[in-house]
């Protein structure tokens, strides 16, 4: 059996296994209750002050890379040209200034922009009517949103553990993954980012009609913002199996991503005639057309190999990625929340579901119960300081690539 069969088997294997123990531990006997926070959580301005100043390294490292490239221009406009021109900051920053269906004759690739979703240009496009520079306001806007995201991630980990050492250590995780310098570029990492963490700290604080607000942006902003429906589902299992009161309100934070997915195809049947058009433009112009993740496994093992940036990134780290989200949950399956282990399944599921699969790194920031579940296998201080030593070789590998141009998107 070839090599590919083998390791989509067993990625199967272990989402299945952890599936199980997910759907097992959310309807077993022994309700799930979040432990005590014990000690007191930092500051939020030391979090946003902290991830605020990792944003600006990240931006700096991009810049002074970009300007020696090309350094007859200045570095955040070598960012955009030297670096980052095949990106999806250039659609949204189109989509910001001319919207949806504008300019059909004069812009060659304006039926591309249906495939990205709205709220991004939405939040940009009054800067657009200013004569702002997008790239500059989006860089900002993104800096800023991802400083506050990894605060409400401090505080989700921090009610989850209840320890404020491990909360922190998410909140690490998350900003030294390989790839989180997309975090500050503008484009939606950011803004789903936030979003996604905004949503399940009102969650936590039980302010589900705020939750649904946020489900129903955050639908707007990534196709798996769909995902916190189902998360919220799990949720209201797990109240009542704590003996609460089913209540009118466990509503709304279903309804919420459900509208905001539903607002997004009827602006594809506004603007082209079908609900689904942006699958139409995805299979013409990147391949991608939807499957499930052996499959995606198997379809990226053909394009890996040690000679070529292409079989490397493309091929050989993508099929990493997917194998070590699958590996995380399986060792999290007893020791995190069921419902953000699922949640956390249906991402792996759901993003990594793509027969041409190019951004399964990108794709991995968006994916909010990764860092929580890498955090409840990390109890020991050595462990902690082994993952952050691997992770920052791996991001210094990743960006390393990234400036020279290899096939990161």
């Amino acid at each position: 059996m070839p090599v590919s069969m083998l390791l989509a088997a067993a990625a199967a294997a272990g989402f299945l296994y952890a599936l199980g123990q997910g759907v097992l531990r959310l309807f077993g006997k022994a309700p799930a209750r979040e432990p005590a926070a014990r000690g007191k959580a930092p500051a939020r301005r030391l979090v946003f002050g902290v991830a605020l100043l990792w944003c600006a390294v990240m931006l700096t490292a991009l810049c002074m890379a970009a300007w020696l490239q090309q350094p007859e221009l200045s570095p955040l406009e070598a960012v955009r040209s030297a670096l980052c021109g095949g990106l999806d900051a250039r659609h949204y920053l189109d989509l910001a200034q001319w919207g949806y269906g504008a300019a059909e004759e004069g812009f060659a690739e304006q039926y591309l922009m249906i495939v990205f979703f709205p709220l991004w240009g939405w939040l940009l496009r009054p800067f657009a009517l200013l004569g702002a520079d997008l790239w500059l306001v989006g860089t900002v806007l993104a800096m800023l949103l991802t400083a506050a995201g990894t605060v409400l991630l401090y505080r989700c980990a921090f009610r989850l553990t209840g320890n404020r050492r491990t909360a922190g250590f998410a909140c690490a995780v998350q900003l030294a993954m390989p790839g989180s310098f997309f975090f500050v570029l503008p484009q939606t990492e950011a803004l789903f980012y936030f979003l996604n963490f905004a949503f399940l700290d009102a969650m936590q604080r039980r302010r589900l009609g705020l939750a649904g607000v946020f489900g129903l942006l955050a639908a707007l902003c990534r196709a798996n913002g769909i995902l916190l429906a189902g998360y919220a589902v799990a949720w209201a299992v797990l109240a009542l199996r704590r003996k609460e009161k089913l209540r009118p309100a466990w509503l709304l934070p279903v309804i919420g991503p459900a509208v905001g997915i539903l607002v997004y195809l009827l602006l594809n049947w506004k603007v082209y005639g079908n609900a689904f058009q942006f699958t139409i433009y995805q299979q013409e112009h990147w391949h991608h057309s939807f499957c499930l993740f052996p499959q995606a496994i198997v379809n990226m093992c053909r394009y890996a190999d040690f000679e070529s940036s292409l079989g490397i990134y493309i091929g050989l780290w993508t099929v990493a990625v997917i194998l070590l989200e699958i590996l995380v949950y399986v060792l999290a399956a007893k020791k995190l929340r069921p419902d953000w282990l699922l949640l956390g399944l249906a991402g792996v599921l759901m993003m990594n579901g793509q027969t041409w699969l190019i951004s399964a790194q990108r794709y991995a920031l968006g994916m909010p119960a990764l860092p929580c579940a890498v955090a409840a296998l990390s109890e020991k201080r050595w462990v902690r300081i082994v993952l952050l030593a691997a992770l920052a070789v791996f991001w210094a590998i990743y960006f390393a690539a990234f400036i020279g141009h290899a096939p990161i998107y």
